[in-house]
């Protein structure tokens, strides 16, 4: 069997000692056997004693062999532990309906830090935001039974709490729709869907792992039981506080008897760091001029990851590079993220170095420097982070940044388990502009952003739900990467996982405007044509005075690009529960806001949203209390809104213009059951502004059932409406009919009649609807009306089969629809929608779309088409096309087309990637000329010839041809070879080659720079080959050749500059004591005309294990850099080397 290699971490800890070993099983009904820890210790490393007791030796040797033979690894890594909470919804994915029970698993790594937890069940769209209906306690790793309510939209939470009444929780798992999400067959699989995270958890991770467990034998570790996967593989993690513990494995059963004991010590403080520091001084003489000059070039970097005795968490890197000692602080302040990929790069150095070493960031910054400091939570940080500047809904940032980040919460908790105070504050310099997309949903899942070549990792989705005739936003939920959707940051596509309707059932009888569910896209890119000078920086601050009594503050300014924003903003919470209470914030800003778009035809026709000058305030008010709360014994709840916005106020979601003046909402609403078949509903909402748009509603509504499958519902409402189109007031009064014929058929008839009109046209209408639940995998819903605004019609479809074959169908005409930016010309014939997926075969599965939009002279197509071919376990490719049409008579006439294909073959030997994406934009839009061609190809191949023999390629272009600013315009293209020579066995000879060709039309700028940089066309070839000829001496040579042309900016005329370099040197080593090279070179330059020939040589002295001193003399005007174009390195230089 293969054995699983130690970490790294856990060889090097100062503490811990690590004991690979391959592990065993056990019964669950058997407990865990606690096992007292053996006297005296030893260290071993891959099983190798370095030093310890014989009786401790032995017995581990013993359990070693026992565990081997049982087929199991048990691996310990002191740093290496990521906290992971999710809820399994147990029997495959499927859509869940009231009186349903669906069974939950708990899943969670770190139970030893849980005192309990919960599955909170939640109603997200009943009425004033989301509402917990129900709290089922449920052991940590545990399963419960959850019974579905009635609601529209139900969804679970999974909360832990640990012994403060601190707690994390998941997002909200939804039940109307079937968890796409991959069924763990255990408690130990499955992905992390942590939402908020407050526990603090550090420790070690103990993973127990093993294979071929045969069926019917039952495994258990760490005191769990664990579900062995239908191969009879397993493997169980758990992160647990610094101590000593026996590991028992046990397994039971189909012929097994095991029963073995680990223990494991995982320490209280823990480091892996590795620093280096270099100096070298010397002299020069240009080998043109013969001027001579002296030098002080140094370098500091350094990387330590560790924890210590009081709990606090250290993670840091630094990297001055190579450079002038005067300027060695100064480099920190670099941040271009360019310069940091070229200088970390391994394809600028050698491709492959034989090893099969892998290389993991967690120190993610786009500059030198990156430090966390964390305790409990609480931490302070520079490098990349998330804003997440929340809590006042009027001062809010989501914006990815590079900058430093503080955050503190004090240990006290309220009863809810919320920090008795919670501050958190950064400071950045953006490198990319912020952007915001809002689409109407269009009942489909694709939607193309307004830029491409998003930056990786900075896009954020959010739903929200937006009053359709005031914009105010009512609801705001985040959607999940991976979970809700993807997104192709070259080309700016996101696919949703499941359709967005543009509209929600506002649940009212009367027919008015329901809400619009709308997609709001967040992300970073970088501008073509601007140079990002600015800063940003923000904060919040707040306290719970009492359980029920917060207060926070808000601050932020940012300063980027064409944002100038400053905004500051207060806040109270009151909060009883839940379902009760009250919060207040006022807010006031100063200048531009961010740059926002809004579509509703899913990103083809884009309408950029005036942004607001000047300053403004606003104020929010909103709050909600349950009648339980109040003393009456009667389910419901009341309650209301009031928002006020001056013009000038400008946030991420609103823009207070001077064509609206200030504006000033309120509503109030009740929702009472007094018994279970009979429910009242009372609501108010109101709008205006300065520019005399007035826009008010009553209404009052009842349902009644008349039998167990009958309920009537009626209704009246106010209108008061002065708009420019719409002066007057009307009374409407309706009916609703719904019948449940069968548990699988509803019908239902209304009639809704305007019975007192003064200057508003009348709202009459009627239609007839039904929703057909074909088993338990189609559901169908069509209704059809006419009245007033003329006919409209619905007609929906959804399948799914919980086995990735899904359908969903679309037609909506929607009397006195309006789509933004365009005037309705002749007759609207209304919007189609078709797609879902296709499980084709065992191997095959396809994905498509097509949407069709008639609103008169306005026609737009979108479709879309992808398949995923599997057809073993070696190969899989993927296949995307997306098509968009527009046609209308407002000077939009164009086409979109995008095309994907990856694929990949990954062997034990030979891992194969390749992707292409092609994208192009032609026409007219909104009267301008359109004309954009992007083709991108990626492709990456690793081929482990043998075991000592490693093969990499590297190949990645670009070309663009583009009349905007929205994407550079210009080829790259780069292509890369690495071939390593690394013996296992007899390692004597070592080698190591490259080729490299560039290609770059784009004159890529650096550092920021007000240019663009030079274009370059270049081929370099290298080898390096080494030969020891005994334990102290070492044969070396190395060859090189370079074949360049370079222009300095896109008029220039290409310049050639070839050149060969040869070298063959000879080294000394004796361990910790002396190193000395003595090394020949020749270098030729092709155009040039020139041929020298130098010696360099040099001596370190070793002080110890971290210092070396070294004095050397080059002999020659030239490096060994074949990219070194001026000729200044002859000289003597001295270098002090400190390595830790």
């Amino acid at each position: 069997m293969k054995v699983q290699k130690p970490a790294l971490a856990a060889l090097l800890g100062a503490t811990a000692f690590f004991l690979p070993a391959q592990v065993a099983l056990s019964d669950g009904n058997s407990p865990a056997t606690v096992a007292g820890a053996p006297e005296g210790f030893i260290i071993s490393i891959n099983g190798e004693t370095l030093t310890g007791d014989d009786r401790v030796r032995d017995d581990i040797r013993r359990t070693d062999v026992q565990l081997a033979q049982a087929d199991v690894q048990v691996v310990y890594d002191g740093l290496g532990g990521t906290p992971r909470l999710d809820l399994q919804l147990m029997g495959g994915p499927r859509i869940y309906r009231a009186g349903d029970e669906v069974t939950v698993q708990s899943e969670l790594n770190y139970p030893a830090y849980v005192e309990r937890a919960e599955i909170r069940v939640v109603d997200l769209t009943a009425r004033g935001g989301a509402q917990v209906i129900g709290v089922i306690p449920v052991e940590p790793n545990g399963q419960a039974r959850v019974t579905v309510p009635e609601g529209e939209n139900i969804a679970l939470i999974h909360r832990v709490y640990d012994a403060r009444g601190r707690f994390d929780a998941t997002a909200p798992i939804p039940l109307s729709r079937p968890d796409r999400r991959a069924e763990a067959d255990g408690v130990e699989e499955g992905s992390d869907q942590t939402a908020l995270r407050r526990i603090p958890v550090y420790g070690g991770a103990v993973t127990v792992s093993g294979s071929g467990v045969p069926a019917g034998a039952s495994v258990s570790a760490l005191g769990e039981r664990i579900r062995p996967d239908a191969s009879g593989g397993f493997v169980v993690q758990r992160i647990l506080p610094a101590g000593d513990y026996p590991v028992n494995v046990q397994v039971r059963g189909a012929g097994q008897n095991v029963d073995l004991t680990r223990d494991v010590d995982i320490p209280v403080s823990e480091w892996f760091y590795v620093a280096v520091a270099d100096l070298t001084v010397g002299g020069h003489r240009d080998g043109l001029s013969g001027a001579r000059t002296t030098y002080r070039d140094g370098r500091l970097a350094g990387y330590v990851d560790g924890r210590t005795e009081n709990g606090v968490q250290i993670t840091a890197s630094l990297d001055t590079g190579h450079g002038d000692l005067k300027d060695i602080f100064r480099r920190l302040q670099d941040k271009d993220p360019r310069q940091l990929a070229q200088r970390v790069d391994p394809r600028d150095l050698y491709p492959t170095y034989g090893d099969d070493s892998t290389s993991v960031d967690n120190t993610p910054t786009s500059g030198r420097v990156y430090l966390r400091i964390e305790r409990e939570g609480n931490y302070i940080q520079f490098g990349d982070f998330d804003a997440n500047l929340d809590g006042n809904t009027l001062v809010s940032n989501s914006r990815a940044l590079y900058g430093a980040q503080a955050a503190y919460a004090t240990p006290q908790t309220t009863d809810a388990g919320e920090a008795r105070a919670r501050f958190t504050a950064y400071a950045a310099q953006p490198d990319q502009l912020a952007q915001r997309d809002v689409f109407l949903g269009t009942g489909g899942t694709v939607y193309f952003l307004e830029r491409q070549d998003i930056q990786s990792g900075t896009a954020r989705l959010f739903a929200q739900v937006r009053d359709a005739d005031t914009g105010r936003i009512i609801k705001t939920v985040e959607l999940q990467p991976g979970t809700d959707f993807t997104i192709n940051n070259i080309q700016g596509i996101v696919t949703l996982t499941r359709p967005l309707s543009g509209s929600v059932d506002s649940g009212l009888i009367i027919q008015g405007s329901d809400p619009e569910l709308v997609l709001v896209a967040q992300y970073e890119y970088t501008p073509t044509l601007t140079n990002i000078d600015g800063f940003a920086f923000g904060g919040r601050g707040e306290v719970w005075a009492t359980d029920q009594l917060r207060f926070g503050a808000n601050a932020m300014v940012d300063e980027s690009g064409s944002t100038d924003h400053k905004a500051i903003g207060v806040d109270v919470l009151w909060r009883l529960n839940d379902d009760t209470y009250l919060s207040a914030e006022i807010a006031r800003t100063e200048g531009t806001g961010f740059t926002s778009t809004f579509s509703n035809d899913g990103g083809l026709i884009v309408n950029s949203d005036t942004l607001a000058t000047g300053s403004g305030e606003a104020v929010k008010l909103d709050g909600r209390v349950s009648l339980a709360d109040l003393g009456y014994n009667v389910e419901g709840s009341v309650g209301g809104y009031f928002e006020h916005r001056r013009e000038g106020f400008s946030n991420l979601d609103y823009q207070v213009l001077s064509t609206t003046g200030d504006e000033t909402l309120w509503g109030v609403y009740a929702d009472i059951a007094p018994r279970e078949n009979l429910k009242y509903a009372f609501y108010a909402d109101s709008y205006e502004n300065d520019a005399g748009k007035v826009d008010r509603t009553f209404g009052a509504e009842t349902r009644f059932a008349l039998n167990d499958r009958t309920e009537l519902g009626l209704g009246v409402e106010y209108v008061d409406l002065n708009t420019a189109s719409d002066k007057g007031t009307r009374t409407d009064i309706a009916a609703r009919l719904e019948h449940s014929v069968s548990e699988d058929l509803d019908v239902y008839a209304f009639g809704q009649s305007s019975v007192s009109v003064n200057g508003l046209e009348r709202a009459d209408r009627y239609g007839v609807g039904t929703v057909y639940r074909v088993g338990d995998n189609w559901t169908l819903s069509g209704e059809i009306s006419d009245g007033t605004e003329g006919a409209g019609g619905r007609l929906t479809g959804e399948y799914d089969d919980g086995a990735g074959n899904t359908t969903y169908l679309g037609y909506e005409l929607d009397a006195g629809r309006e789509v933004d930016g365009n005037t309705l010309i002749g007759r609207d014939k209304g919007r189609f929608v078709v797609g879902g997926t296709r499980e084709v075969s065992s191997n095959t599965d396809i994905f498509f779309e097509n949407a069709y939009d008639a609103f008169g002279r306005y026609q737009s197509v979108a479709s879309a088409f992808g398949l995923t071919y599997t057809p073993s376990d070696i190969w899989s490719s993927t296949i995307t096309v997306e098509l968009g049409t527009v046609d209308d008579d407002d000077g939009n006439d164009f086409d979109r087309k995008a095309l994907s294909f990856g694929l990949r073959r990954e062997t034990e030997d030979l891992t194969l990637s390749g992707r292409l994406e092609y994208r192009v934009d032609e026409g007219l839009r909104s009267g301008n000329p359109l004309d954009t061609e992007t083709f991108v190809v990626a492709a990456n191949a690793n081929y482990t010839i043998n075991p000592d023999q490693r093969l990499v390629f590297a190949f990645n272009a670009t070309d663009t041809n583009t009349n905007n600013n929205v994407a550079l315009d210009g080829e790259f293209a780069e292509l890369s070879f690495g071939y390593a020579y690394r013996p296992v066995n007899n390692d004597r000879l070592n080698l190591l080659a490259r080729y490299r060709y560039v290609r770059d039309m784009y004159g890529q700028r650096v550092d920021d720079a007000d240019e663009d940089g030079p274009r370059q066309r270049s081929h370099v070839f290298s080898i390096d080959a080494s030969y020891d000829l005994d334990e102290q001496w070492t044969l070396g040579g190395k060859f090189g050749y370079r074949r360049s042309e370079t222009a300095a900016n896109e008029t220039a005329a290409f310049a050639q500059n070839d050149a060969v370099l040869s070298a063959v040197n000879l080294r000394y080593h004796r361990v910790h004591n002396w190193d000395v090279l003595l090394e020949v070179r020749n270098f030729r330059t092709i155009q040039g005309g020139t041929d020298e020939t130098a010696a360099l040589a040099a001596a370190y002295r070793h002080f110890g294990n971290n210092v070396k001193l070294g004095l050397g003399y080059n002999f020659g005007s030239f490096s060994d850099d074949l990219t070194d174009l001026i000729h200044d390195d002859e000289g003597v230089f001295l270098n002090l080397v400190a390595k830790f």
